[in-house]
Formats: structure tokens, C-alpha cells, sequence
């Protein structure tokens, strides 16, 4: 029961984790992102925000960011929820659930990072998110699988 109770704080440390990042996403889109976005277009953010042109692209780019985030917040507080309620309890169905919802998270960040080839500083922030969830899900995994 012991590693229940240490996998299920791994979970809420990674949902807690999760909810942080939606609301950076939220509130400071242009510093979490303008490095991607000059990384993967070889063009500084500024210089395509200031040209008349090409604004509405810069701004929808940042727009298309901070729905992420709440996106992202949202499931982040479902985590912490399934994590209190069910997760801590050992119920089966929780344990998929944090399986299936991290994974497409911390999955999709990381898989964005690669295809546009940005190995930067923000990638080591989703890699420790994917190992919060690979520990929060193997530490107890016998509590949930193994007849007892």
C-alpha cells in the first residue's frame, strides 16, 4: 500500500505539474514559444509580428498557444482529480486513465519538439513531465494489477 500512496503523489506532483504549465502557456505564450517559433522558421518572431503581412499569422500562432493551455490546464485538473479520488485508490480503470491522458500530453510536447528539431532547454520540461508519469505509473503498478 505503501507504493500506492508514492505513485499517487508522483501523479499529483505531475498533474500539478501539467495545470503549471497550461497556465504558463496562458500568460506567457511569447516567452515559452518565440524560441520554437524562430528555431523552426529561421525568422525572429518580432520581425514577422511587425511585418504588415504576416501579423495575423504571428498572432494566430499565439492565439493557437494559449488555447493549448487551457486545453492543457483542464486536463491537468482532471488528473489531480482522478489522482485524488480514484488513482488512490487503486482503481484499474484510474491507472489507463493517467496512462492514456499523460501520454498523449507529455507524448505530444515531446513529439512537437522533434519534428520541428528544438532540442532546446523546454524539451528537458517535458521530458521530466513523462518521467513523473513513467515513475507515478510503475511504482504502484502491482497495487493494480497483481491479485491480492
Amino acid at each position: 500500500m505503501e507504493k500506492l500512496k508514492l505513485g499517487t503523489f508522483f501523479i499529483n506532483f505531475m498533474g500539478c505539474y501539467i495545470l503549471l504549465m497550461g497556465i504558463l502557456m496562458i500568460f506567457v505564450t511569447e516567452i515559452m514559444f518565440i524560441s520554437d517559433f524562430g528555431w523552426y522558421t529561421k525568422i525572429e518572431y518580432i520581425d514577422y509580428y511587425t511585418n504588415p503581412s504576416t501579423r495575423i499569422f504571428a498572432e494566430i500562432f499565439i492565439l493557437q498557444k494559449k488555447v493549448m493551455g487551457f486545453m492543457l490546464s483542464s486536463v491537468g485538473i482532471l488528473v489531480l482529480f482522478i489522482a485524488k479520488k480514484n488513482y488512490s485508490n487503486a482503481d484499474k480503470w484510474a491507472w489507463y486513465f493517467i496512462l492514456i491522458a499523460g501520454g498523449l500530453v507529455w507524448g505530444t510536447f515531446i513529439g512537437y519538439k522533434i519534428l520541428i528539431g528544438y532540442y532546446g532547454g523546454s524539451m528537458i520540461t517535458f521530458v521530466i513531465g513523462a518521467v513523473l508519469l513513467i515513475i507515478g505509473l510503475l511504482i504502484p503498478f502491482r497495487s493494480f494489477f497483481m491479485k491480492k
